[in-house]
C-alpha cells in the first residue's frame, strides 16, 4: 500500500504541518508519496527528502523579516493592527510603489532551505499546485515534470499568494499560489498512485468535506482556528505547532477529547466509572417526567442534562465516552483547568477535588425541603451572587450527604444543569482517584 502525505497551503499556519510530522513519525507512520500547495510545498519538499530536523529549525526561528522587507504581522485582533498602524501605512505605501510586497528575503529563504537534487534523488515522490496566468489553468506538476534546475522555482510559483505576494514569472509565463486551485491536494496524491492519504488541512472548517469520511483518506483538520496566514508571534508558532502534534495523535486515537485532551489508554481503565457515570445521568434525567414537570414533560422530552453535556460533544451519535468526557470538560472549564497539554484522568480529577471548597463552606440549605417554586428562586439567587465552582461544590456535598432528592434533581436539572453534570461526574471520580 502507497501512503501519500497531502500538505495544505496557509502561510505561517504551516507550523501546525511540523507539529503533524513529529506525531507521524512518533507513530510509525511512514509515506511514499507528499504533495502540497503553497506551505504546504515548502513543508511538502522537506517531508520528501526527511530533513525533520531542519524543519523544525526552521519553524523555530522563522521571522518576518525571512518572507518580506518591511512586512507586516497580521494579527487576529484589532490591538495588534492598531500597535502596526505605523508599519501598515509604510507598507501600503511601497506596496503600491512597488506594486506588491518586496518578497526578495523569501527567495533567498526557499534557495537556502531547498536542496533540489535531494528531492529528485529521495524515493519519496513529489507533486505541487500552481495556477498559470492569464488562463488562470490549475498545473498539478510532479518533481519528474518539473524541469531540472526548476523546483526551486515552482515552489515559489505554489507559493505566490496574490495580491499580498506578486505573481511569479519562470521564463515568459506568471504564476500564482497554487490555492487558486486547489489548497489541498488530495486528488493529486491519489493520481499519484496512493493507496491512502493523510490529509492535513489548515482550516476549521474542511477545504474538501467531500474526503473527510472517505475510508481511504485520513483528514487531520484543526482543533481550533490557527489565526491568519501571515502571523509571526512567536507564542502563536509554538502553539499551533504542538496542535499539530495532539491533533493527529487524536485522529489516531492515541489521545480524545472535545476541549480538553485526554490519553485514551488512560480512559480505557475507568470503563466502570463511564458506565456509572452515564446511568446516573439516565436515571437522572428520567425524572423529568415526575413531580411538577409531568404537565409539560413526555417521556423522553425534555432532556436539559443530557442536552447540557451534548453542547460539548461536536457530533451526532454519541458513546458513554463522550458523555463522560463532555462533562469532564465541562468541569474543568468551570474550575480553570488548563487545555493545552493531556491529561491523565487521575491526575485530572485530583486538581478538580482539590479545587472544591468544603462541605463546611457549602450552602446546604438549598437542600432542607424546600418547596420547587422557592428552590428556583434560591438557585436563581445563587447564581447571581456566586460562581459555577461553587454550587459545584454545594451540590456535590449534598449528594454526599444524601439530602438531594427527586425534587433537588428536577430543579437542579432545570436551573443549573452545567453545574449538575459537574457534580455527578465528581461524584464518579472521588470513588476512582487515588
Amino acid at each position: 500500500m502507497r501512503r501519500a502525505i497531502a500538505l495544505s497551503g496557509g502561510g505561517t499556519k504551516g507550523a501546525y504541518e511540523a507539529g503533524v510530522w513529529k506525531a507521524l513519525l512518533e507513530l510509525g507512520i511512514d509515506y511514499e508519496i507528499v504533495t502540497g500547495t503553497s506551505i504546504g510545498a515548502v513543508n511538502g519538499a522537506l517531508m520528501v527528502t526527511r530533513d525533520y530536523d531542519l524543519a523544525c529549525e526552521i519553524w523555530d526561528t522563522i521571522e518576518m523579516d525571512h518572507i518580506m522587507v518591511d512586512g507586516l504581522n497580521l494579527t487576529t485582533t484589532i490591538e495588534g493592527m492598531y500597535n502596526q498602524r505605523d508599519a501598515i501605512r509604510s507598507f501600503l505605501k511601497k506596496y503600491v510603489k512597488n506594486k506588491g510586497a518586496d518578497i526578495s528575503p523569501f527567495y533567498k529563504f526557499i534557495d537556502c532551505l531547498i536542496d533540489e537534487e535531494k528531492v529528485r534523488s529521495s524515493d519519496v515522490d513529489y507533486g505541487l499546485v500552481t495556477v498559470s496566468v492569464p488562463n488562470l489553468k490549475g498545473l498539478e506538476l510532479t518533481k519528474e515534470e518539473i524541469p531540472r534546475g526548476m523546483l526551486k522555482e515552482f515552489i515559489m510559483a505554489s507559493s505566490s499568494i496574490f495580491p499580498m505576494f506578486p505573481m511569479h514569472r519562470i521564463g515568459g509565463e506568471l504564476y500564482l499560489d497554487g490555492c487558486y486551485y486547489d489548497n489541498l491536494p488530495i486528488d493529486l496524491a491519489l493520481k499519484m498512485g496512493a493507496d491512502e492519504v493523510v490529509a492535513v488541512d489548515l482550516h476549521t472548517t474542511p477545504q474538501h468535506p467531500n474526503y473527510v469520511n472517505k475510508p481511504y483518506v485520513k483528514y487531520i483538520v484543526p482543533s481550533r482556528s490557527l489565526g491568519t496566514m501571515m502571523n509571526f508571534e512567536r507564542s502563536v508558532l509554538d502553539s499551533n505547532r504542538l496542535l499539530g502534534y495532539y491533533d493527529t495523535l487524536k485522529a489516531y486515537g492515541k489521545i480524545t477529547g472535545f476541549t480538553y485532551l485526554f490519553y485514551q489508554e488512560d480512559l480505557d481503565q475507568y470503563r466502570a466509572e463511564i458506565l456509572s457515570f452515564v446511568s446516573r445521568v439516565a436515571r437522572t434525567e428520567s425524572y423529568l417526567t415526575e413531580g411538577i414537570f409531568n404537565k409539560f414533560v413526555k417521556p423522553g422530552d425534555g432532556k436539559r442534562l443530557c442536552g447540557s453535556i451534548e453542547e460539548h460533544i461536536p457530533r451526532e451519535i454519541y458513546t458513554r465516552q463522550d458523555y463522560f468526557i463532555g462533562a469532564a470538560e465541562i468541569c474543568g472549564e468551570i474550575f480553570g483547568l488548563p487545555k493545552e497539554e493531556p491529561w491523565y484522568l487521575n491526575e485530572f480529577g485530583e486538581n478538580l477535588l482539590d479545587s472544591l471548597i468544603s462541605s463546611e463552606e457549602a450552602d446546604l440549605s438549598l437542600f432542607e425541603g424546600l418547596g420547587s417554586v422557592e428552590l428556583a428562586s434560591r438557585l436563581a439567587e445563587l447564581k447571581r451572587k456566586r460562581d459555577s465552582k461553587y454550587i459545584v461544590g454545594c451540590i456535590f456535598h449534598a449528594y454526599r450527604v444524601g439530602k438531594v432528592d427527586l425534587k433537588e434533581q428536577l430543579g437542579l436539572m432545570v436551573f443549573v444543569p452545567c453545574e449538575l453534570a459537574a457534580a455527578l461526574f465528581l461524584l464518579t471520580m472521588k470513588g476512582s482517584v487515588s
